[in-house]
């Protein structure tokens, strides 16, 4: 009789695991896009797209003194900081 409740654990969790993988499959198939390629237990085909590093790069390439353009976007952050409460 010790057996009982053991085999009522197992076949809880064997259920719980089921409910899972089919809620999963149905959250796959609801989000995926049709012909994009992927399955749902295989892995995407094609090339990974990543970005980058641009750690090195200068803040504003070119010249030293910043353009127009960019004078203009750092007045209005200094003065959209300074709405903010920032100390500047």
């Amino acid at each position: 009789m010790w057996w009982q409740p053991v085999i009522v654990l197992v076949v809880g969790a064997v259920l719980a695991l089921v409910c899972f993988v089919v809620g999963a499959f149905i959250m796959f198939k609801a989000t995926s896009k049709p012909g994009s390629g992927q399955g749902f237990l295989s892995d995407p085909k094609g090339d990974v797209f990543s970005i980058p590093d641009f750690s090195g790069m200068e803040e504003f390439p070119g010249t030293e003194e910043p353009n127009k353009d960019e004078q203009t976007v750092l007045k209005n952050t200094d003065r959209f900081l300074k709405a903010l409460g920032a100390k500047g």
